[in-house]
């Protein structure tokens, strides 16, 4: 009898001892669930809040780097289209060249505009062929357009190119309709003068001017300009005074043909 209530009582002891164990261990997570969970919600409403605010300027950073890249690329197009053009371009003035080569059988060689000059009394450009490759004094350069000068200088590599409106210039020509002949003579400007064409020639602005081939320095046929203006009221002695422009401006050329 007395090992029952012994029994019974250690069995009381470690059931109470059990019972207390396991609602202290609930009773403290309950504790801190209770003060954890409106710590998460604060933080998850305030990360929700911030990524809100910041998702605007997410997207204009975004975009600002996709403008960047696509301004960066119209940037490289535009480049490209311009070479393209310029490519075209010149390829027409090479074919250009290469017709009129085969129209003149004097052809000397081709040459580009390397520098123009900078004498304010003289009116001349730098050329990239030389003696070495065929070039002499005297010889004319022509391009599409037309007569674009004479050469007045030359070394092994360069030569220099006088041009049509130079003072120093002048070059036997004659009118292409009346086929009256004359002397075109440079002024310094941008025009040239015609002279030696008598009264009682008919001139109309418009003609077209055309070298003659008298002078042995020019081959005959190559277009000079056209007249801009006629004056018969300020002629020179027994000539009339007209004024022509030439057809190949000069700030407009970058080749040539070189002709004997």
């Amino acid at each position: 009898m007395p090992r029952k209530k012994t029994f019974l009582f250690l069995a009381v002891v470690v059931f109470s001892f059990v019972l207390m164990t396991y609602q202290s261990r609930k009773g403290h997570t309950l504790s801190i669930d209770f003060l954890s969970s409106p710590l998460h919600a604060t933080q998850s409403a305030t990360q929700s809040v911030i990524d809100w605010a910041a998702r605007p300027f997410r997207m204009i950073a975004v975009r600002a780097e996709e403008n960047a890249k696509l301004t960066k690329r119209v940037g490289e197009l535009l480049l490209e289209r311009e070479q393209y053009r310029e490519t075209a371009k010149e390829n027409s003035r090479l074919r250009e060249l290469l017709s009129l080569r085969e129209r003149h059988r004097d052809y000397v060689t081709s040459a580009r505009v390397i520098a123009r000059g900078v004498d304010n009394w003289t009116q001349t450009l730098l050329l990239d062929k030389g003696t070495a490759d065929g070039v002499a004094k005297d010889m004319a350069a022509v391009t599409p357009k037309g007569l674009a000068g004479k050469i007045s200088a030359v070394s092994r590599s360069y030569s220099r190119l006088l041009l049509p409106t130079d003072v120093n210039f002048s070059v036997s020509v004659r009118l292409q309709d009346g086929r009256t002949e004359g002397v075109l003579s440079g002024t310094g400007s941008r025009i040239c003068a015609l002279k030696y064409i008598p009264f009682d020639s008919k001139v109309r602005t418009g003609d077209i001017v055309i070298t003659s081939g008298l002078d042995m320095l020019f081959p005959a046929g190559i277009p000079v300009g056209y007249v801009s203006a006629v004056d018969n009221q300020k002629g020179e002695g027994n000539f009339q005074r007209i004024e022509v422009r030439p057809f190949q401006e000069s700030s407009e050329m970058e080749e040539a043909i070189i002709v004997k």
